[in-house]
């Protein structure tokens, strides 16, 4: 049976204070409680600091038991179900009927993206055109030498602007003569000319264009095989009519240069300005 404190000092009281113990006169009951008081939470003392220094001395070694009691007296968590060791912090596995409480986990928030502002533009005035480079020009082909030579007076001794007569005087009869309103058409060869060519001519101007059946080049080095490239270079002043450039050459003539899909020469005539008679 457990006595509390003041029933303890009671008891004692009541024992020196009994006639039969002949000690009335020498002991004071007082002075006995208190010293049995003082022995008591002294004695007390001393058992929880023992238990304490135990406790230090046990988890300094890496091992930690603690055993739970219940009002009963019975020990409310087994050894068995206890952390032990390095892991003495961790809770005990609930026991039956229990229900276990949720793990917390800390989940870490994903990390925020930030974009670096874009770099800071100085503004030196209004964009500037970027500046022309090989790569960005059309291709070259350079100069053409191959074939006979036509310049913009005519070929061979046949000139733009002769007669009739001048022209047969000079190259032989035109051959295939034919005549369409106010043009005549023929065809003229021999040693006056580097090649067969045909012509058309006109009373009022004579020999308004020249056409050579061979290939021919110019002096410029435009040819057969030219770029439109090389063609605008050699004649800045070109336009582009069907499927020719006109490019003027003199003051009274111009060359019309017969191009191909892809853009490159595949004949060339001469002819005068301002003429009406068609191309033969």
């Amino acid at each position: 049976m457990n006595m509390s404190e003041e029933d303890v000092q009671q008891k004692l009281r009541d024992l020196f204070s009994d006639e039969r113990l002949g000690a009335g006169s020498t002991l004071n009951p007082e002075t006995i409680v208190a010293g049995a008081r003082r022995r008591r939470r002294r004695r007390q003392l001393m058992q929880t600091t023992s238990g304490m220094a135990a406790a230090i001395v046990m988890v300094g070694s890496g091992l930690t038991v603690f055993t739970i009691h219940g009002d009963d007296g019975n020990a409310a968590f087994p050894g068995d179900q206890l952390t032990m060791g390095a892991a003495s912090s961790s809770l005990a596995r609930p026991g039956p009927g229990s229900v276990e409480p949720p793990m917390s986990s800390s989940v870490a928030p994903p990390p925020v993206q930030t974009s670096a502002p874009p770099p800071a533009t100085v503004s030196d005035g209004p964009a500037k055109p970027p500046k022309s480079t090989a790569a960005s020009r059309p291709p070259t082909q350079g100069k053409v030498t191959t074939g006979a030579l036509l310049t913009s007076a005519g070929f061979g001794k046949l000139r733009l602007g002769m007669s009739e007569s001048e022209a047969e005087a000079t190259a032989g009869p035109l051959r295939a003569k034919e005549v369409r309103g106010a043009c005549t058409y023929g065809y003229a060869e021999g040693a006056a000319v580097p090649g067969p060519t045909s012509v058309s001519l006109t009373d009022a101007e004579g020999i308004t264009v020249i056409n050579p059946a061979g290939t021919v080049h110019t002096p410029e080095g435009i040819g057969v095989g030219s770029t439109e490239a090389d063609i605008l270079a050699a004649y800045p002043g070109s336009t582009k009519n069907g499927g020719a450039y006109v490019a003027p050459v003199s003051a009274v003539s111009a060359y019309r240069i017969f191009v191909a899909k892809d853009g490159s020469a595949v004949s060339i005539l001469l002819t005068s300005l301002n003429q009406d008679c068609q191309f033969s």
